[in-house]
């Protein structure tokens, strides 16, 4: 899968809605405009931007492969088996814009998540491990699962 601003999203403007998210959360907490966000992010259960990318397209993917999305969303999911592993086909594009597609997005992205996440039995099970996965995240980690 491709970076984000692959997928659509020029980093000017992930980190414009960083510091969007970032003031929201220091007017939450009562702090000041130049006073430092420290772990208030996590405090308040929230997801850094990229984060919060990552597990919307991973929620939907994962409410798709398990019936709970559209029938046309369900259609763009399709598992092949690699040995023992089981993998969602993530389809060949053609186009300039191909890459950036969910029917491509969603499947290489959801293949690079850890068992434990994707197995889950239900979707509020799964966005509490998804939850989990990310924050535990460091910024390179982001990144290497982006690419």
């Amino acid at each position: 899968m491709a970076c984000f601003t692959e997928i659509g999203i020029t980093e000017q403007l992930l980190n414009q809605l960083q510091l969007i998210q970032n003031a929201a959360a220091k007017s939450i907490m009562g702090k000041y405009k130049h006073d430092h966000l420290e772990n208030d992010l996590k405090k308040l259960h929230w997801l850094d931007v990229r984060k919060r990318i990552i597990f919307k397209i991973s929620l939907l993917a994962y409410k798709s492969i398990n019936g709970l999305a559209p029938l046309y969303m369900q259609e763009l999911f399709r598992y092949a088996h690699h040995g023992h592993v089981l993998k969602l086909i993530v389809p060949q594009v053609n186009t300039k814009y191909g890459h950036r597609s969910f029917s491509y997005v969603g499947p290489t992205l959801f293949n690079r998540l850890p068992e434990s996440v994707t197995f889950s039995e239900n979707v509020d099970i799964f966005k509490s491990a998804m939850k989990t996965y990310l924050f535990d995240l460091s910024v390179v980690d982001v990144e290497r699962l982006t690419k």
